[in-house]
């Protein structure tokens, strides 16, 4: 089964009127989803320097130049878990799922990753809210590899307990798919446990503009330096951009998948700051700064950017000053039933 869903948020009041009409309304109500933060310059160029990994080392600015996800997904997936005791969250980072679904489960949250730095500010979220937690309930998280995951799981003695709920957020790519639809199927997963599969990619940039052939203009230099950063792909871009179409989910799970397509105003530093938490971007840099000549890619597009916005504004075509930008963003999500 599949559905896709396509929409622009603006703010424009005859649009809003005009998506208040349509089935994703609980989307409407809370459509600044994506987090627009204030942090000083240092903090931006700490960006860089802090990727010493090619899994983003540094939680509270991941956390803020990251989208989190469409609440029209988390409903779903919350529809499709048929029990509440355990949940677990693969590759959490900065638990920016885990902690959109954490309060729905009567036992253990768990979330892993990689990342010890993602996973100290995890917990500091987890802190924070234990005065709020109900009995029974735990919120846990683990720092490691988790490529063998059930064996990961069991030697952090995890092993005697199953889960109504896995999810992989923006992060599925990274493991052995098949290899882990197995282990979800026949280790991890309650009978009728749900495997939800989320993703997203960044499709291209635009000028918040109504104009059509303004609203394109960046475009193309957005192609550029996502093609020229790409060769550095520990994965297959194709394999996220497709939706992870070709991994057999049929196989193992009764499946639905869907989509959603969202364009997100956005300013210069949000622009800057979410390219600088790509793994494959911080890989080429450290590869090629000490090259003589060498001119980081991003400081070109942002210069392109801040060009292409000023010259919409002297045109008086840009929708928003505040906001020159348009994230364009396809979501997706499977839902696997352990049926």
């Amino acid at each position: 089964m599949y559905c896709s869903y396509e929409f622009m948020i603006t703010s424009d009041t005859s649009s809003l009127e005009l998506l208040k009409n349509i089935a994703l309304q609980k989307l409407i109500t809370n459509f600044f989803f994506c987090k627009i933060i204030k942090l000083t310059m240092n903090q931006l160029k700490n960006l860089s320097a802090g990727a010493k990994t090619i899994y983003f080392p540094n939680g509270v600015l991941y956390d803020g130049f990251r989208p989190t996800y469409p609440p029209i997904f988390i409903e779903k997936i919350l529809n499709a878990t048929k029990n509440f005791d355990n949940f677990l969250d693969v590759a959490t980072g900065t638990g920016q799922l885990l902690f959109q679904i954490y309060n729905k489960f009567k036992g253990l949250t768990l979330g892993t990753d990689i990342s010890q730095g993602q996973i100290e500010q995890a917990q500091k979220k987890a802190d924070s809210l234990k005065s709020t937690l109900s009995p029974g309930q735990e919120i846990k998280f683990l720092v490691g590899d988790c490529s063998n995951l059930d064996k990961f799981l069991e030697d952090n003695n995890i092993s005697n307990i199953k889960f109504d709920l896995i999810t992989f957020a923006e992060a599925f790519h990274w493991f052995d798919m098949e290899k882990i639809l197995i282990a979800c199927k026949e280790k991890l997963l309650t009978k009728d446990g749900l495997l939800a599969i989320l993703s997203y990619y960044i499709a291209g940039v635009e000028l918040n503009s109504s104009d059509e052939e303004v609203r394109k203009r960046p475009v193309k230099h957005y192609d550029t330096i996502y093609d020229t950063v790409m060769v550095e792909s520990k994965f297959s871009q194709e394999v996220l951009i497709s939706g992870y179409k070709n991994v057999p989910f049929e196989k193992y799970f009764s499946t639905k998948r869907e989509d959603l397509l969202i364009k997100v105003p956005v300013n210069l530093d949000w622009v800057v700051g979410h390219i600088k938490t790509w793994s494959m971007y911080n890989i080429y840099v450290k590869k090629h700064q000490d090259e003589p000549g060498f001119k980081d890619p991003l400081d070109t597009f942002k210069e392109i950017l801040l060009q292409e916005a000023k010259k919409a504004e002297t045109e008086e075509k840009l929708d928003s000053k505040e906001k020159p930008y348009l994230m364009v963003i396809p979501f997706n999500l499977i839902l696997a039933t352990n049926s």
